[in-house]
């Protein structure tokens, strides 16, 4: 199974700039735990809630930026990726999501509970 067969299309994404406590209501509004950091259309960071923990050690939700504390080293595989790599890749690196990247621009999501489902229907 490819990645693409599985993945989120919608991605719901966020900007560098934008404050914590604007990202946590995206995260609540969208039943998400983490999402895409994207600049011009370029992805640049992935930010999570245990980045925004870690982050609220250093100043308040009101001060921070997504900047101050997303993942810049982001792990992204194409549409074309095996599922179980990806599944692979997440066990290994502890990852909970991996953003689908096709020609420099974010196509999707998946996270370990799409790949759960999948897992579950095939089952």
């Amino acid at each position: 199974m490819k990645v693409v067969e599985l993945m989120n299309k919608d991605v719901v994404t966020c900007h560098p700039t934008e404050k914590l406590n604007i990202i946590l209501n995206k995260l609540e509004l969208f039943n998400i735990a983490g999402m895409p950091v994207v600049d011009k259309g370029k992805l640049v960071g992935i930010v999570c809630q245990s980045d925004i923990l870690r982050g609220l050690k250093n100043g308040s939700m009101t001060e921070l930026s997504v900047s101050d504390v997303m993942t810049t080293d982001v792990i992204t595989v194409p549409p074309t990726e095996s599922a179980v790599l990806v599944a692979k890749i997440m066990v290994e690196k502890h990852i909970n999501r991996v953003p689908i990247v096709e020609n420099d621009k974010v196509v999707g999501i998946v996270t370990r509970g799409d790949i759960i489902k999948a897992v579950a229907e095939c089952g």
